[in-house]
């Protein structure tokens, strides 16, 4: 079965998506080691964790 994990992010566009496909069930495990891969996480008045590109990730949802 196909898994897609979906991976939000909000810009000063408004909020963008990355698509992972994928064959593994375990979203979270995926979206967690993407999130570790591509943010970096910041405190402060403007914490969470965010892209190279200054990016937010405020999320994923899983779909399959």
């Amino acid at each position: 079965m196909k898994y897609i994990v979906i991976i939000l992010l909000l810009s000063t566009n408004g909020v963008e998506r990355i698509e992972l496909k994928t064959n593994e069930p375990n979203c979270g495990e995926i979206a967690k080691a993407w999130r570790e891969v591509n943010t970096t996480y910041y405190e402060g008045p403007n914490q969470g964790n965010f892209t190279n590109d200054g990016k937010l990730m405020i999320g994923y949802i899983c779909n399959g």
